[in-house]
């Protein structure tokens, strides 16, 4: 027994998916044929040898090969079917094993990988799959979704060999990683069963970009989103996005296309940016989500904003509303709290009425860098003072920004946050203001008012 499981366990190793199918194929058929009368004949050791393949040996094998076939996964299925069936009918003092862990596993496994209807596996190893090896890389006939992948990974490999070929090469993974999935992930309450970002994913993107390394932050982050469940891990088009921003011709270029193609993916997919992983951390962080709002999808909570009337100025406010472009610009070079502390700096802020500007534009800035609650206070502190100096009788177009900015941000809150209830009335005062001071503007956030 002990040698058939360590053959199941080396076939898996070895050749994946279609090894373990089978190995557990002889593994029924020895059961079947010798039942109790299998070595060792203890019933406690041959417990204990069989119950091996649902251990951490075999898990961490089973992990190498993410991706699931339709075709050899139903044969594991019904392998493990018939020897559940088979343990079940030997005598009671016989210590019928169970593979329960191995199970489990694979039912993980296949949710992962987007169920037995996936065109595509959604879950991707860097680890060759196990067929025949070639001298050359070239297309050979595909009979299943893990084949159409492999082979998508040489053509792409190519193209990022050729001159301006990153675009052709990342599409064609996006195509096959997004345009396949036409069902959001299964969730409770918004959290899913598919496994995190490595941590150390996290960590080497943030460090690329703190690092400016904008070209090794594009090849870091395109390889991520062609492993595992990546390609659900949105931060990572937040990152191509800034890497292809900061990182001049012609990768510029190519900025509208992540936003387009996300884009597209979200209104099919609606909600999927609000969806976490099984430790609960999300598919979008803050920044990523705000990213989404204002410039990806530019409608609902954002809207207001494409959509709103001239503000009245003189030079006064134009000097100090001029100021984002720079301070966005140090934001990105120094970080936000260097540019917020240099926005609040600036000299030639006299009148009440620039001090309220300067800190509208201190809370715009933080809400684009993700500080949202620091954004939050901002306007609330904003909020208040502006009642004082009568702000909605003679300057309504500003108050509406900052009352909209609220809404918006505790909306973003409501889904982190317990005290709904609190919120809910906060959010309905708000918008009840807002319809006072502009109804045609206003009526897109009403729109979204109870939307989760």
């Amino acid at each position: 027994m002990r040698i058939a499981t360590y053959y199941i366990w080396a076939r898996l190793h070895r050749d994946g998916e279609r090894g373990l199918a089978e190995g557990l194929a002889l593994l029924t058929g020895l059961v079947e044929r010798f039942g109790t009368q299998l070595l060792p004949s203890r019933p406690a050791s041959r417990k204990m040898a069989l119950e091996w393949l649902a251990g951490e040996k075999m898990l961490d094998s089973l992990a190498r090969y993410p991706e699931v076939a339709k075709e050899d996964f139903a044969n594991i299925v019904a392998a493990l079917s018939q020897l559940t069936v088979s343990f079940t009918a030997w005598p009671e003092d016989q210590h019928s094993p169970s593979l329960m862990l191995l199970i489990n596993a694979l039912e993980s496994r296949l949710a992962q990988s987007g169920g037995m209807n996936a065109v595509v596996p959604q879950n991707s190893s860097s680890v060759p799959a196990p067929s025949s090896p070639v001298d050359a890389p070239q297309v050979q006939t595909i009979t299943s979704g893990r084949d159409l992948l492999d082979q998508a990974k040489v053509l792409a490999r190519y193209l990022n060999e050729q001159p301006q070929g990153w675009l052709s090469a990342h599409r064609l993974m996006k195509t096959l990683r997004w345009d396949t999935v036409h069902e959001l992930p299964p969730d409770v309450d918004g959290k899913t069963r598919l496994a995190p970002p490595r941590t150390e994913s996290r960590n080497q993107l943030k460090r690329l970009y703190a690092q400016q390394n904008w070209t090794e932050l594009l090849e870091q982050a395109d390889l991520m989103f062609s492993t595992g469940v990546s390609h659900f891990w949105l931060d990572i088009q937040w990152y191509l996005h800034q890497a292809l921003t900061k990182a001049g011709a012609p990768w510029d270029r190519w900025t509208a296309v992540i936003r387009q193609d996300l884009a597209l993916l979200l209104e099919r997919l609606p909600g999927l940016e609000n969806l976490a992983w099984n430790d609960d951390t999300p598919f979008a962080d803050e920044v990523t989500r705000n990213w989404i709002a204002q410039q990806v999808m530019m409608r609902e909570d954002g809207a207001w904003l494409a959509g709103k009337a001239a503000v009245p100025t003189d030079d006064a406010t134009n000097d100090v509303l001029a100021l984002e472009p720079e301070a966005l610009e140090m934001a990105d070079s120094q970080g936000v709290e260097a540019a917020l502390g240099w926005i609040q700096t600036r000299p030639g802020i006299t009148t009440a009425r620039q001090r309220l500007l300067l800190r509208l534009l201190m809370a715009r800035v933080a809400e684009q860098y993700g500080k949202n609650e620091m954004a939050l206070l901002l306007l609330e502190e904003l909020d208040t003072a502006a009642q004082g100096l009568t702000l909605t009788q003679w300057e309504p177009d500003l108050l509406f920004e900052v009352k909209a900015r609220q809404l918006k941000l505790l909306r973003l809150r409501a889904h982190r946050y317990a005290d709904k209830a609190l919120l809910n009335r906060k959010m309905e005062i708000l918008l009840g203001t807002l319809v006072t001071i502009d109804p045609v503007r206003a009526a897109v956030l009403c729109d979204t008012q109870h939307k989760d």
